[in-house]
C-alpha cells in the first residue's frame, strides 16, 4: 500500500514538472534526478541539465543510484592512470556543494538503467518495476564487458572516453569484437551529441576499422562536434591507444534531435 502511494506521488510530480520542464529540451528537471538504482537511470540525452530539482523533495526513498563510471578493482593501472589524468582536469566542488574550481572538463556519470517507453506511453508504476538495463551496463561482474568513463569538454565541444574491453567482448581470438567497438563509439558520440543538442537518436554511424584491438586493452575514444545543421548533429570520432600512437578505428556519426513526445509515442 505504501509503495503504491509513493509511486502515485512520484507519477503526479513527474507529470506536473515534466510538462513544464521537458518541453524546454530537458534543461530543467530530468528523469535521472528523480529515479534511483533499482528503478531508473539516465536517458542518453539527460546530461545537459541546468537547474535540477532536489531529489529528496521528489523521491521518497533513501538509496542513491550507483555510478558505474567510478574506478573499481577490475581497472588496470593504465585505466586508472588515464582516469586520474582527465579527472584532474574536471570541475571540483567543496563538501558543502559550493564550486571550488572552474575547469572545461566534466565527468559524465553512467548508470545501468534507461527508462523504457512504448508507443502510447507506459504508466510510471510499470516503469518503476521494469527489468530493462542499459546494454553497456547489464553485466554485474566488474571488468567482464564494458568498463568506461566519459569526460566532456564544454569549451571545445568534444569528449574523451577511457575504455577497457573485458573478456566477454572477444571477436577474433584475443581481440575485441567489432560490434563491441561500434557499441562504444555509438555510446560516446551519442553522449556528446546529447550533451550539446538535448534529446537525440542515432541516424547514421560509419566506421573504418584500422587495426585490431587486443582484448583487455585500454583505449581512448575521442569525439568532437563537426557541425550542427538544424535538427542534425554531426560528430567525428577516433579510437586510439592511450598514448595516441596507434589508431584502431575512425568513425563519423549523425544524430537527429527529437522532441520528448517521441519517447512517449507522440506523432506530433
Amino acid at each position: 500500500m505504501l509503495g503504491q502511494i509513493a509511486r502515485r506521488r512520484l507519477g503526479l510530480l513527474l507529470l506536473l514538472h515534466g510538462q513544464q520542464r521537458l518541453s524546454n529540451g530537458l534543461n530543467g528537471v530530468s528523469f535521472n534526478q528523480l529515479l534511483s538504482k533499482e528503478t531508473h537511470r539516465h536517458t542518453q540525452s539527460s546530461f545537459n541539465t541546468s537547474s535540477p530539482i532536489s531529489t529528496m523533495s521528489l523521491w521518497p526513498f533513501s538509496f542513491q543510484p550507483r555510478d558505474f563510471s567510478l574506478p573499481n578493482s577490475s581497472w588496470s593501472p593504465e585505466m586508472c592512470k588515464a582516469y586520474d589524468h582527465y579527472n584532474a582536469l574536471c570541475d571540483t566542488d567543496t563538501e558543502n556543494g559550493e564550486e571550488k574550481k572552474r575547469a572545461p572538463w566534466k565527468k559524465l556519470p553512467s548508470y545501468n538503467r534507461s527508462i523504457k517507453y512504448a508507443t502510447g506511453g507506459i504508466h510510471l508504476s510499470k516503469l518503476i518495476q521494469a527489468k530493462a538495463r542499459l546494454f553497456t551496463r547489464n553485466v554485474k561482474e566488474q571488468g567482464a564487458t564494458f568498463e568506461y568513463v566519459v569526460f566532456v569538454n564544454k569549451e571545445e565541444k568534444s569528449c574523451v572516453c577511457v575504455f577497457q574491453a573485458g573478456r566477454l567482448l572477444e571477436g577474433a581470438p584475443g581481440h575485441v569484437h567489432g560490434g563491441a567497438i561500434a557499441t562504444m563509439i555509438d555510446t560516446v558520440t551519442g553522449s556528446l551529441a546529447g550533451y550539446l543538442s538535448g534529446p537525440i537518436m542515432t541516424a547514421n554511424l560509419n566506421l573504418d576499422y584500422r587495426n585490431p584491438m587486443p582484448l583487455g586493452s585500454v583505449v581512448l575514444i575521442h569525439s568532437a562536434l563537426d557541425r550542427i545543421e538544424g535538427r542534425k548533429t554531426f560528430i567525428t570520432c577516433k579510437v586510439t591507444s592511450t598514448d595516441e600512437s596507434k589508431l584502431y578505428t575512425e568513425a563519423t556519426a549523425l544524430f537527429v534531435s527529437i522532441s520528448v513526445g517521441h519517447l512517449f509515442g507522440s506523432r506530433n
